[in-house]
């Protein structure tokens, strides 16, 4: 532990990064009915450069509007369009990994924007052959709505967190927006022993990935390497969404990633039954609650200023005090319902 100084847990070197004989990569973007988003996300890749080989795999996932379109009309002579040979997410996914020809995949979403140097910054570190994975940053943009505000708060919250975990050398989160593995160690984990889900292949990988290789899963924090995404335009979509994101966690045999869920929703969970019994039927022991609601202010801050100096934009006061109550809500909902729910309609499609 002598090696780990003072708050190191929130501090993660950025990765190398050179312009040397880099690896061959592989961009894999699943997309679905992503028409009104993906333009963005295109003329982003029009702006990526890479000094070694590199090629897009956009994987239509059977879609029911014009995203073949406009993918083909993009003008970008890198990317391969490809149909997905199943159906959804995952086996799109496999699908653009069997045509790749990078020896690194990137994994990216159809709603996404890549720094210029993106691949660069994801790549590199595999020049080290000891590194199998590496994990980047998504953050959401911020808008005039209070809902796209806090999910950038939180956003960035998760960028530290999973910072931090790899740090630790026990990584907990990995965000499928922004992920790189070598094609060889993506063989080595069989799809068949993934759970049947729709959502989770982001922790799932990792999870089988560390197992086999707890040294060589990396986290890249430099800025280059963070990508952004639109927020949710609704908190009906984020509820949603995050429902989603829960629902993959009693499938997760990752104890490193299920005991600070656990963790994450009963401090929720007591934080708010704390709140409505002193209001309920001790509205006068109003100063008790308090003294942990300032302790949890600055816990959050803590934790959070970490994530939006790396983002580079500070929420206002207004957005963080209201994330102080909004979280916990959400992750206590999340907590119940995800796991409750086995299906769920998500892009015109029923998945489980």
């Amino acid at each position: 532990m002598q090696e780990r100084s003072r708050h190191a847990w929130l501090r993660t070197l950025p990765l190398p990064i050179t312009k040397q004989a880099p690896p061959s990569a592989s961009i894999l973007i699943a997309a679905r009915n992503e028409a009104h988003r993906i333009r963005p996300t295109l003329n982003a890749l029009h702006q990526l450069e890479y000094p070694g080989e590199w090629e897009i795999i956009v994987v239509d996932d059977h879609s029911e509007d014009d995203t073949l379109e406009v993918v083909r009309n993009s003008g970008h002579s890198r990317i391969h369009l490809v149909t997905n040979k199943g159906e959804g997410k995952r086996a799109a996914l496999r699908t653009g990994a069997e045509m790749a020809h990078g020896d690194i995949l990137l994994f990216t979403d159809a709603d996404c924007i890549p720094d210029p140097d993106w691949v660069l910054a994801m790549s590199s570190p595999f020049q080290d052959l000891a590194i199998h994975w590496i994990s980047g940053s998504v953050i959401s943009i911020s808008g005039s709505t209070l809902v796209s505000r806090y999910d950038t708060l939180e956003s960035q919250g998760m960028m530290a967190w999973t910072g931090a975990g790899f740090t630790r050398g026990h990584p907990t989160l990995a965000q499928g927006a922004n992920m790189a593995i070598r094609k060889t160690t993506l063989h080595q984990i069989t799809s068949a022993d993934l759970p049947p889900r729709a959502s989770g292949d982001d922790l799932f990988f990792l999870a089988q990935c560390h197992a086999l290789y707890p040294d060589g899963c990396r986290f890249q924090s430099d800025k280059k390497a963070i990508i952004q995404t639109a927020a949710p335009d609704s908190w009906h979509e984020l509820f949603a969404q995050r429902a989603r994101w829960a629902s993959k966690t009693g499938r997760l045999h990752f104890r490193q990633a299920q005991i600070p869920m656990m963790v994450a929703f009963l401090m929720s969970l007591i934080f708010l039954v704390s709140i409505v019994i002193l209001i309920a039927f001790m509205p006068e022991q109003w100063p008790v609650l308090m003294a942990p609601l300032f302790i949890k202010i600055l816990a959050d801050h803590r934790l959070l200023s970490s994530g939006w100096r790396k983002a580079g934009s500070p929420p206002s006061w207004s957005t963080y005090l209201a994330a102080v109550f909004i979280h916990p809500f959400l992750v206590v909902w999340a907590g119940i319902a995800g796991p409750l729910r086995q299906t769920y309609l998500w892009k015109g499609r029923m998945v489980r």
